[in-house]
C-alpha cells in the first residue's frame, strides 16, 4: 500500500480544486505505464494451468484486487485505483504482447498518446511478457481471422483492431444492482441458483463452473474493498490534520458497508459506483466503460440525504468533484497503429443527464444542475458529460449546460426520442426503451445495464469502397484485386451504374469485415471472458451464461462507417459532370484521380468549388446521403452475431477519418491523396459553404433512428462570438433547433482558432489546452499532427 501524493493539500476551497486540475494536466501531459497487474496476472495464469477459462480469468481478478498497490491520496473522499499511481495505464498481457514489446522503447516518443516508461518498468515488461508468445487473445483471434480480411484490414478498407489486443468495455453496468444488493445480495442470489442446479445435466454443469467463477470475484471484490477500510484507518492514525483524520475515518467506514451491503446514503452510493466501475478496468482494459444515467440512479440519496440534513449541496459538490478527478485515473495503452484511429487517450466513461422518466416526464433535477457546476470547476477531458435533450426539457437548462460548454467543451448533446426509436427498432420493448436508453461511449444507442453491444467492433472505409468501385475492384495503390469485378467506369452508362458498384464494393467489403469480427468475438469468448461485466449486466446470473455466450438480455455489434461526406460529395460530382451536364469524360476524371490531379488543377477546382455538395441544405445531395446511410444500415444489419443479436450500423469515426485517410487516393469531390476524410455525419472541411444551420437541415434529413450504433456530428465555434447572454442563448437556441428537427446527436468545439495555430507551432506554450476530437475530449499536445491539422481544418462557425 503506497501514498504516493508528493502534492500533500487538501480539497478545502476552489484554489484547491485549480491547482488539483493543474497537478492533473500535467500528469496527463505524459502518463506513465506500469507492469504490476501484468506482473500478477502472470503469476495467476502460472498457478491456474490446465483449470477452466472462467475460473482462470476470475482467480486472476481476485488476485490482482489482493495483491495490487493501492492508495489513497489527501484529496480523495472516493477511493480506489486503476494502477499503483495516479494518471498511469497498467499492461494486459493476455490480449496481446508483440506491439508491447516491439514498441516499448518508442511509446515515450512517438506522435502521439505518449508515456513515460521507467527503466525498471521495461526490465519487469521484458521480463514477464515472452512468457504470453502463443497464449494471447490476439494470436488466438488471428489464427481464426480468413487471410482475405487480414489482407483487408492491411490495406486501410477497414479495421477491428480495437479488441484484438484488450476487453470490448461499451457497455453500461448495472451500477443499481450493487447499490441494492450488495455484494452479499449478488452471492446470496447466485449460491440459490448453484442451489437449483442437476450437474448431471450437461447445461446446469457449465452453469455451474460460471457461478463459480462469480463467486470468486465477489470475493475479490470483498477483499479489495477491506484493503481500503484498513489503509483508510492506518492513514487516520498518522494523520495530523483533524478533519482530514475524520474523513479518513469516515472512508473506512464507508468501504465497510460498501460495496459489501447496500448503498445507504449519498457518500455510500459515490463510493459503491466507483468500486464497480474502476474493477471493470482492472479486470479488462475495455474502452468505454459508460457512467450512465448518473442523476438519475444517484438522485434519491442526494435528495434524502438533503431532507433529513446528513448532508449539504456543498458536501456533495465536494464528494462529486473527488469523483470526476479518479475519471482520470483510468488510462488505456493502444499500440503506435491503433493510436491513430484512437488519439488522445479516449477511455470515455461518460455520465449521462436529463432525459426523460419511465412516465414520459422530464428527469432533469438538482443533480443534474451540480453535475454542470462540478464540471464548469474541474474541466479536464474525462469523465466527457453528456445531456440527453428532450421537447420536455426547461429552456434555461439548456442554457446552462451551454455555458459548461463554453468552458469545457462538454456536454454533448443527444436527442432521447431518436435514441428511443432507434432501440424499439431494434426490438426493445417501447416501456423497456423509454425507461433505460442510454448511450454508451461515443454515441452508441444501449439499454441500461442489460446490453452487450460490442459497439465499437470495427471502422469500415467507405472512401474505399468508391476508390475500388471506380477501378473494378482493383485497389490503385497495390494492383490487388480486393474487392468484386464491377466493370468498367467508363463504359457505365448512368449513375445507377456507379452507385450500385459502390453498393457492390461495400457489401463485399463489409462482409469480410464481419469475417475477422466473428474471430476476434469467437477468441474473447475462449480466452477473455468478462465475469464481474458479466454480474453487472442483466440477464447474465439469470441464464448462468457469461456476456460472451450471450448471458446479457440484448447483444448487438456495432461497426461504423468513415467518410460519408467524402463519398457523397464525390458521387455527386460524378452524377453532376459525368452524367449531367457531362462536362467531364468518366476518363478524364479517373485519370485526374490517378494523377492526384498533378497538372490537372483546373479539374480540381471545378469538383472543389462547383460540386452540390451535403452540409448544404441541397435536397438532391442530401437525398443521396440518405441513400447510401441507408443502404449501409440495411447492409450491416443482415449479419447475425454469436450470441443471437444483429450487428449494427454506427457512423462516428473517433480519429479513424486521418487515419483511413492515408489509404485512399485523390477522390472525386477534390480531395487529393492520402488527406483526412470526412468524419461521422459531419460535411467534408470546408464543403459547408451555407453555414451552420444549412448543416443541421442537411444532418437532420438522415433517418438516424435506422443506425442502432449512433450517429455523430462535429461542430466547432470561434470562442469570441460567444461573449454575450444574448449569443449563448442563441446558441442553446441553435442545438435545440437542431435536435428539434430529429438530429441524434452534436458536439463543439469552442476555440479561438489562432490560438490552434499557434499551439501547433509553439506546443511548450499550451501545455493544458483542451479540445474536443470526436466524442471526447483531448489535451492538444497528446494529438499527432494529422489529428491537429484535421480539427483545424473543421469548418468555423459564428454565433450570431
Amino acid at each position: 500500500m503506497i501514498n504516493d501524493n508528493k502534492e500533500n493539500f487538501y480539497l478545502r476551497n476552489e484554489d484547491d480544486i485549480e491547482k488539483l486540475r493543474q497537478i492533473y494536466l500535467k500528469k496527463l501531459s505524459k502518463p506513465k505505464l506500469t507492469s504490476e497487474r501484468a506482473r500478477i496476472i502472470t503469476e495467476s495464469y502460472k498457478e491456474t494451468e490446465g483449470e477452466p477459462i472462467l475460473i482462470r480469468r476470475a482467480k486472476g481478478l481476485k488476485k490482482i484486487l489482493s495483491e495490487m498497490s493501492i492508495y489513497i491520496q489527501p484529496w480523495e473522499l472516493v477511493v480506489g485505483n486503476l494502477g499503483p499511481e495516479p494518471v498511469s495505464a497498467p499492461i494486459y498481457p493476455e490480449g496481446g504482447v508483440d506491439y508491447i514489446l516491439d514498441d516499448l522503447d518508442s511509446f515515450e516518443t512517438r506522435e502521439g498518446d505518449k508515456f513515460k516508461v521507467s527503466e525498471d518498468v521495461k526490465r519487469e515488461l521484458r521480463e514477464v511478457l515472452p512468457w504470453w508468445e502463443g497464449k494471447t487473445l490476439k494470436e488466438y483471434a488471428l489464427s481464426m481471422t480468413p487471410e482475405e480480411s487480414k489482407e483487408a484490414n492491411d490495406a486501410g478498407l477497414f479495421s477491428y483492431e480495437n479488441m484484438l489486443t484488450g476487453g470490448v468495455g461499451h457497455f453500461v453496468p448495472n451500477y443499481e444492482k450493487i447499490l441494492h444488493w450488495g455484494i452479499e445480495g449478488v452471492e446470496k442470489n447466485i449460491k440459490e441458483k448453484i442451489s437449483l442446479l442437476d450437474l448431471a445435466d450437461p447445461d446446469d454443469f457449465q452453469k455451474n463452473i460460471f457461478y463459480q467463477s462469480c463467486l470468486i470475484v465477489c470475493e475479490g471484490v470483498k477483499i479489495y474493498a477491506k484493503r481500503y477500510v484498513n489503509f483508510a484507518k492506518e492513514l487516520a492514525e498518522k494523520e495530523g490534520d483533524l478533519q482530514r483524520r475524520k474523513e479518513l475515518l469516515q472512508i473506512a467506514k464507508i468501504c465497510e458497508q460498501v460495496p459489501l451491503k447496500p448503498a445507504r446514503n449519498f457518500w455510500e452510493a459515490l463510493q459503491t459506483v466507483w468500486f464497480s466501475h474502476v474493477i471493470c478496468y482492472i479486470d479488462s482494459n475495455g474502452y468505454a466503460v459508460t457512467l450512465g444515467r448518473l442523476d438519475q440512479y444517484l438522485f434519491s440519496y442526494y435528495k434524502n440525504d438533503l431532507e433529513k440534513e446528513q448532508l449539504t449541496k456543498e458536501e456533495a459538490e465536494k464528494l462529486l468533484i473527488s469523483f470526476w478527478f479518479k475519471c482520470s485515473d483510468i488510462l488505456k495503452l493502444y499500440s503506435n497503429s491503433a493510436a491513430k484511429v484512437y488519439a488522445g487517450f479516449p477511455v470515455s466513461q461518460p455520465p449521462e443527464i436529463g432525459g426523460l422518466t419511465p412516465y414520459g416526464e422530464d428527469a432533469t433535477n438538482e443533480l443534474s444542475e451540480l453535475i454542470l457546476e462540478v464540471e464548469e470547476k474541474v474541466r479536464l477531458p474525462q469523465p466527457d458529460i453528456a445531456l440527453l435533450w428532450t421537447e420536455k426539457m426547461s429552456d434555461n437548462f439548456l442554457v446552462k449546460a451551454a455555458k459548461t460548454v463554453i468552458k469545457s467543451d462538454k456536454p454533448k448533446f443527444f436527442n432521447s426520442d431518436i435514441g428511443i426509436q432507434t432501440l424499439i427498432n431494434m426490438g426493445v420493448p417501447m416501456e423497456e426503451a423509454r425507461k433505460d436508453w442510454v448511450f454508451v461511449g461515443c454515441v452508441e444507442n444501449s439499454v441500461s445495464g442489460k446490453t452487450w453491444g460490442w459497439h465499437n467492433a470495427g471502422y469500415y472505409n467507405i472512401a474505399k469502397y468508391l476508390e475500388l468501385a471506380l477501378n473494378n475492384g482493383i485497389d490503385p495503390r497495390t494492383n490487388k484485386q480486393l474487392g468484386p469485378t464491377t466493370g468498367d467506369p467508363t463504359k457505365f452508362r448512368s449513375f445507377n451504374e456507379v452507385v450500385n458498384a459502390f453498393k457492390i464494393q461495400g457489401a463485399y467489403a463489409i462482409k469480410k469485415l464481419i469475417k475477422g469480427v466473428h474471430a476476434v468475438e469467437l477468441a474473447h469468448r475462449e480466452v477473455w471472458p468478462e465475469i464481474w461485466e458479466s454480474i453487472l449486466t442483466d440477464d447474465c446470473l439469470e441464464e448462468g451464461l457469461d456476456l460472451h455466450h450471450g448471458g446479457a438480455r440484448y447483444n448487438f455489434d456495432g461497426i461504423q462507417a468513415v467518410g460519408l461526406a467524402t463519398v457523397v460529395d464525390s458521387l455527386a460530382a460524378i452524377e453532376k459532370f459525368v452524367f449531367g451536364d457531362k462536362k467531364i469524360e468518366m476518363k478524364e476524371l479517373l485519370d485526374g484521380l490517378r494523377e492526384n490531379f498533378e497538372g490537372k488543377e483546373v479539374l480540381r477546382q471545378k469538383l472543389l468549388n462547383e460540386t452540390p455538395k451535403y452540409g448544404n441544405d441541397l435536397d438532391e445531395v442530401d437525398k443521396l446521403a440518405c441513400e447510401i446511410f441507408s443502404f449501409l444500415c440495411d447492409e450491416v444489419g443482415k449479419h447475425k452475431d454469436f450470441r443471437g443479436g444483429r450487428f449494427t450500423a454506427g457512423f462516428y469515426t473517433n480519429a479513424a477519418q486521418v487515419y483511413f485517410g492515408n489509404f485512399v487516393g485523390a477522390t472525386p469531390d477534390g480531395r487529393k491523396d492520402g488527406e483526412t476524410l470526412s468524419d461521422a455525419v459531419s460535411p467534408s472541411h470546408g464543403a459547408d459553404k451555407e453555414g451552420p444551420t444549412a448543416v443541421l437541415s442537411s444532418v437532420a434529413k438522415l433517418p438516424h433512428a435506422k443506425a442502432g450504433n449512433g450517429t455523430l456530428l462535429n461542430m466547432k465555434f470561434n470562442a469570441s462570438t460567444l461573449n454575450s447572454e444574448e449569443k449563448i442563448q442563441n446558441f442553446a437556441n441553435f442545438v435545440k433547433a437542431y435536435l428539434e428537427l430529429g438530429g441524434f446527436h452534436v458536439q463543439f468545439n469552442i476555440v479561438d482558432p489562432k490560438i490552434l495555430l499557434d499551439a501547433q507551432k509553439h506546443p511548450e506554450k499550451y501545455p493544458n489546452l483542451m479540445v474536443r476530437v470526436a466524442a471526447y475530449v483531448a489535451l492538444w499536445n497528446q494529438l499527432s499532427k494529422q489529428t491537429q491539422d484535421e480539427i483545424i481544418k473543421r469548418t468555423l462557425y459564428l454565433v450570431q
